[in-house]
């Protein structure tokens, strides 16, 4: 089956070079970690498929114990994948997902406190 016939067939990118993504860490975070500064999932995982298919997919799909179709399903972008399932790719592309905070949030008003408020008449 050619990759335009298949339905989980992405479009190419304009300038897209998967060999310069085949088992190169450093520019799959980087090109990852650019759909990650868009605050947008579908990108997210767009992105993480066209790494994916610039990889050894049938390879990929035994190192993370996931079947090929549902690694192609989970990163077409139509659906959100779960967490483990992610973090089993990314680990397989030889990078990781890392938390930070964000350098661009506005100050926020503290939470309140937790627990049940009081109740009307009673001293606290």
């Amino acid at each position: 089956m050619s990759q335009s016939n298949s339905k989980f067939a992405i479009p190419p990118q304009k300038g897209f070079d998967p060999k310069k993504y085949r088992d190169n860490p450093a520019a799959i975070a980087e090109f990852l970690n650019s759909a990650l500064g868009k605050d947008d999932l579908a990108e997210l995982v767009k992105a993480i498929g066209a790494m994916m298919r610039a990889q050894n997919v049938l390879a990929l799909s035994e190192e993370t114990g996931l079947r090929r179709e549902s690694l192609y399903r989970m990163f077409a972008g139509h659906r959100d994948p779960t967490l483990g399932n992610t973090m089993k790719v990314l680990a397989s592309f030889g990078v990781e997902f890392a938390i930070q905070p964000r350098s661009w949030t506005k100050p926020k008003p503290p939470r309140p406190k937790l627990g049940r408020p009081p109740k009307a008449g009673s001293q606290v």
